[in-house]
């Protein structure tokens, strides 16, 4: 026992080390990255998850190298599964993922194979029936869906080994099993995740969307040629980007068992942090709005760029002391956040308070564990109310489970009557690339497609240099790290690294060297039919489309962007916690909106007059979200006239009762400016332009927009 310790203190100080040279290449590879390439989220790749999936994968491989036996390559793909199988969360979610998967992926798959001995008919009807309950999953939450699309996969892939009740049948469903028990022994003994891993890593790639959010912020005020439409942008996505990542570190956070957050002080560091990112998040909100109003008239607008760059050089720098990386615990890294904040504020004119918590942040804790037999009762009771609420035909997740089905046996009819090689392969991408609505399933072929392209050229170019089973086993350990370290960043990259995988582990099941050439043009082949089948059953079979919701959603976006404006104007008569509160209810009713509105482009062909309406009413409220962010920390401004505050209150009323109860309010007059701040005539000047929109658009409104009334 020893030995294995002092084993996993040096695995545990390797993989910190290039985990911290791998996250330094991906940073500085992030910051260089085209525009085109905007929605990669390098922050969020896992070396560590890499390198435990490579390690399980290749163990199976060499094993199977050393005792000559080619159904070792079922173990290897076992043990990958497994690791895509591992929940986030508390070390019970993950092993009862990681078990559940490992047995019932074993058990479908050996029925599924079993079917398939018995002739075309009963593979056929196992296909259908697992691919439907795999999908149907969904409706019981995201670590259950994981769990049961992996096990459906399983499922299709070894429809293609019929199983006749011989030994040999018996001994290939137990290395595949061996291989996810070993990846599941592996992830709880040497490459144990640390319980603070999650939420720590959530917290860095807060602070590096932060730090994202300041260096935009100073590249537009570099150039000269930055436009209206070019801060609009910035405001939606990195604005959005970077609230998403503070509520994933909240949500991760919020997952730690009491067990291990009483009188902990690290989980107070934590908690700490991610209230520290809110108010960096706040105060970096209301300098980029400031920069927006006064870009021409800002005193030294190359000073603030410099300053903006050290502020997301030192954001960069926090995002490695919350890891635990640097081994740090100063306050330098806020004091200097502090004096660059001084030079920022004489850069563009404006004091702005920009303050660190002491306080931890509120999250919403983990119910206590409870003994192992009341939690299975509790998950069994909720899992019986869950299907009781989806028993209809109206239900998302059973139409969208009873598309999955059809459309992965019909791929599985279509390349067994054309008896392609490998067509588990088109199979297997019939079943991932469906989602519930177009929206996604057409993003997701796409990027499967472009990664499958790329992927298979990628593998044909390696069969001019790997020909045997020893080098093949070799090359999976780097391409299955890569897979398992950016499935996160780009489901492209992640199908990109997992195509020559499959390749290769299919040349090794087939005992032979240089037939990768083959191999990577079947894979590409099928690939690109399972998008076909997928992307026509999207359209044909009971399509489910983005909610004709986007009313309901920019109403809530308008009513708490509004009551942020208020709170905030009224700072001086309500209590911080509340204001703050009152920021973060607009940030996400914001970018539940964009979602909804960016869905619409993708699900619909006549979105010209949806996007335009939907566009400018959402830039409007970043501006509005902007202003009261600036009224709340702008240091030395009067108390507002209690009179604007109830004036904003009344329109964001009237504006809610014309979106979500189709009722014709009375027309608002417009709030007098005499006597007003600069700010305070901003506010009012976008709350009117943001009501005349409305006003306009509400008598017809665009398609796609209706009311809940409707």
């Amino acid at each position: 026992m020893r030995y294995l310790d002092d084993f996993r203190a040096w695995s545990a100080t390797v993989t910190g080390r290039h985990a911290r040279t791998w996250s330094a290449f991906l940073d500085a590879l992030a910051r260089r990255r085209p525009a085109w390439m905007l929605s990669l989220a390098f922050a969020e790749a896992n070396l560590s998850e890499g390198l435990r999936a490579a390690c399980a994968s290749t163990a199976m491989l060499l094993l199977g190298q050393l005792m000559h036996e080619p159904d070792f390559s079922y173990a290897a793909i076992g043990a990958f599964w497994t690791c895509l199988a591992d929940a986030a969360g508390t070390s019970r979610m993950r092993f009862a993922s990681m078990t559940a998967f490992a047995f019932l992926s074993t058990l479908c798959g050996g029925l599924t194979a079993w079917a398939s001995g018995l002739g075309a008919a009963p593979a056929t009807a196992a296909v259908l029936v697992f691919s439907t309950l795999g999908a149907g999953a969904r409706i019981f939450g995201a670590a259950a869906s994981q769990v049961a699309i992996l096990g459906a996969t399983a499922c299709v892939v070894m429809v293609d080994r019929p199983m006749h009740g011989g030994v040999d049948d018996a001994r290939f469903l137990l290395l595949y099993f061996l291989g996810c028990a070993f990846a599941t022994l592996l992830s709880f003994t040497i490459w144990r995740i640390h319980p603070f891993g999650p939420p720590r890593a959530a917290l860095r790639a807060a602070y590096l969307r932060l730090a994202d959010m300041a260096r935009d912020c100073a590249r537009l005020l570099e150039s000269d040629d930055a436009d209206a439409a070019q801060w609009a942008a910035h405001a939606s996505t990195f604005r959005g980007q970077a609230r998403g990542a503070v509520e994933t570190a909240r949500a991760a956070l919020g997952k730690m068992p009491s067990a291990r957050t009483d009188r902990r002080r690290t989980y107070g560091d934590l908690l700490i942090a991610l209230a520290n990112s809110e108010q960096i998040f706040a105060y970096l909100i209301a300098v980029t709005d400031a920069c927006e109003r006064s870009r021409d008239t800002l005193p030294n607008p190359r000073r603030a760029a410099r300053a903006l760059n050290g502020i997301a050089a030192t954001l960069q720098r926090l995002a490695e002391i919350v890891t635990g990386e640097t081994g740090e615990l100063s306050t330098e890294p806020h004091e200097r956040l502090h004096a660059l904040g001084k030079r920022l504020d004489a850069a563009i004119g404006e004091r702005t308070s920009l303050e660190f918590c002491t306080e931890p942040a509120e999250v919403e804790a983990a119910a206590p564990l409870k003994d192992w037999r009341a939690a299975l009762l509790s998950v069994l009771r909720r899992a019986g109310e869950t299907v009781k609420a989806n028993a209809s035909i109206e239900s998302i997740g059973m139409r969208h489970a009873a598309r999955v089905g059809v459309a992965t046996t019909l791929a599985f009819l279509i390349v067994r009557a054309l008896q392609v090689p490998f067509g588990y392969w088109a199979t297997m991408a019939t079943l991932l690339i469906l989602q519930p609505s177009l929206a996604t399933s057409w993003t997701r072929s796409v990027e499967r497609a472009a990664g499958s392209v790329a992927g298979a050229l990628f593998a044909a170019g390696l069969g001019l240099f790997v020909h045997t089973p020893l080098a093949i086993s070799l090359f999976v350990f780097p391409l299955v790290c890569a897979t398992m370290a950016l499935r996160t960043v780009s489901y492209a990259l992640f199908v990109f690294f997992i195509t020559p995988s499959f390749v290769l582990v299919a040349d090794f099941a087939a005992s032979v060297g240089a037939g990768e050439f083959v191999h990577a043009a079947t894979r590409l082949g099928n690939n690109v039919l399972g998008c076909v089948i997928a992307l026509a059953a999207t359209f044909l079979l009971w399509p489910s489309r983005e909610p004709a919701s986007f009313d309901d959603k920019l109403a809530r976006a308008i009513s708490a962007n509004l009551a942020y404006l208020a709170a905030a104007l009224a700072r001086a008569r309500i209590a911080d916690a509340e204001i703050e509160r009152a920021r973060r209810a607009a940030g996400l009713a914001s970018n539940n909106a964009e979602e909804t509105l960016a869905r619409l482009r993708l699900e619909r062909l006549n979105t010209s007059a949806t996007e335009e309406f939907g566009s400018t009413a959402l830039a409007l409220l970043r501006r509005i979200a902007g202003t009261a962010t600036r009224a709340r920390l702008t240091v030395g401004v009067a108390t507002t006239d209690e009179r604007l505050v109830a004036w904003v209150r009344a329109v964001a009323h009237a504006l809610d009762a014309r979106l979500t109860a189709n009722e014709r309010a009375e027309a608002l007059r417009t709030f007098p400016t005499t006597r007003l701040t600069r700010l305070e005539t901003d506010a009012v000047n976008q709350v009117i332009v943001l009501s005349n929109l409305l006003e306009q658009a509400k008598p017809h409104p665009p398609s796609g927009l209706q009311s809940r009334s409707r």
